[in-house]
């Protein structure tokens, strides 16, 4: 692929992603609401705090100078998870996730910030955590590493919904 294609493309998915994460609600064919977000005010207002919180986590090296480390685990339709082990508690800190997820850019371009992922250890949480203001957060329990998860997808659309665990526009 031509460089000058990949900028292009790079642009166009950045001007689409901001465009969707700033309103927090996609519309279908047929103007209604998709279930790419959540229809709670409260619940938008937590999500925009999140993403003016972790925006200057795009660059990838500014996150790890802050102490997330990449731990190696990639999944396919997630990406790249970096996790800042400090984090780990019992607490759900709306402006702190333990995790940050990372998609490689298809142009070459280096690794990009898609998701947030909050994680509590199961040891410390019987149930699921009182995470977002609603209904709508869906916490998982990953038994291989033995934690609550919730993800955020606030920089890459997820057609699933922004707290989905998985986003098959991903590889």
């Amino acid at each position: 692929m031509k460089t000058r294609t990949c900028v292009h493309i790079a642009a166009l998915a950045a001007l689409g992603n901001l465009a969707v994460a700033s309103v927090g609600l996609a519309h279908q064919a047929d103007g209604r609401a998709a279930s790419s977000a959540t229809s709670n005010p409260a619940t938008l207002v937590q999500l925009e705090t999140v993403q003016r919180a972790t925006d200057r986590f795009l660059d990838v090296q500014r996150a790890i100078n802050e102490g997330y480390v990449d731990i190696g685990v990639f999944y396919s339709n997630m990406g790249h998870h970096y996790l800042k082990a400090d984090l780990l508690d019992a607490t759900f800190e709306l402006e702190h996730p333990e995790i940050l997820v990372y998609a490689d850019d298809p142009c070459g371009g280096g690794r990009r910030l898609v998701a947030v992922e909050y994680a509590v250890p199961l040891a410390l949480a019987a149930d699921a955590p009182a995470g977002f203001v609603g209904p709508d957060d869906d916490w998982v329990i990953n038994r291989t590493f033995q934690l609550w998860t919730l993800h955020a997808w606030l920089f890459e659309y997820n057609p699933a919904g922004v707290f989905a665990s998985h986003n098959m526009r991903l590889p």
